[in-house]
């Protein structure tokens, strides 16, 4: 493994070089005294470690003791792109739904082939978690005979291709009802305004997969934060 040594600073070289030096004698030591020994936080240790190309502390300390370094893992594409969703996640869009929910009366929740099954999860968790009329729609035909004054709108979809979604949002409209349609996936090609759209991530799947082969993993994970807000 090649050390990125020409990335530090002065200080940090220097952390370097004591800690070298010291892990010969002292082949155990933690974080915590490797901080203490150099004149500066754990946290700083940790962020030197990682900017000279290690995942954490204890992988530099076993290269620096001359153990044999662990293989990392290497994530596949859909985890690490479950990964980004996580660090870059926008918790406000959770509380909107949350909000949304509480306000209205009704709730009806509705999505697309594999999608649909993710809706039922949710109509269950919702129905044991808020005092609301909760509906499934199963068609999208269902819809417009659903849809009062008081009533909510969630439409989850993973990429938006497979359905045009234009005629449901009118009808809502028509109705004064709310409609919200919940995105995975990116997709600027959809024409409705931009409060009557979320979107979970600015990522796509293998672009090759059929709408019905992607997963639906972020879908159901901001399904779990939205009965989590509310369960408060």
């Amino acid at each position: 493994m090649r050390l990125q040594l020409e990335r530090l600073n002065d200080l940090e070289a220097q952390i370097h070089q004591t800690l070298s030096e010291l892990s010969q004698n002292q082949p155990n030591m933690t974080i915590t005294e490797a901080a203490e020994a150099t004149g500066v936080s754990p946290s700083k240790i940790s962020k030197f470690v990682k900017k000279i190309g290690f995942s954490g502390y204890k992988e530099y300390f076993r290269f620096l003791t001359g153990k044999e370094l662990v293989k990392r893992k290497k994530l596949s594409s859909e985890f690490a792109r479950i990964q980004e969703f996580m660090e870059n996640f926008d918790n406000a869009s959770v509380s909107y739904v949350a909000d949304l929910i509480k306000k209205y009366d009704k709730v009806i929740l509705f999505g697309y082939g594999p999608t649909s099954i993710c809706m039922e999860y949710f109509d269950y968790k919702l129905t044991y978690t808020v005092d609301k009329n909760v509906i499934r729609a199963t068609q999208d035909s269902m819809i417009p005979g659903l849809l009062t004054e008081n009533t909510l709108l969630l439409i989850f979809s993973v990429a938006g291709k497979f359905a045009q979604f234009d005629s449901l949002f009118e009808e809502a409209k028509k109705r004064q009802a709310k409609a919200v349609l919940i995105m995975e996936e990116l997709n600027t090609n959809l024409n409705l305004e931009q409060g009557n759209i979320i979107y979970l991530t600015k990522s796509h799947q293998d672009e090759h997969l059929d709408s019905h082969e992607k997963t639906r993993t972020v879908l159901m994970m901001f399904i779990e934060e939205v009965i989590r807000e509310l369960s408060k």
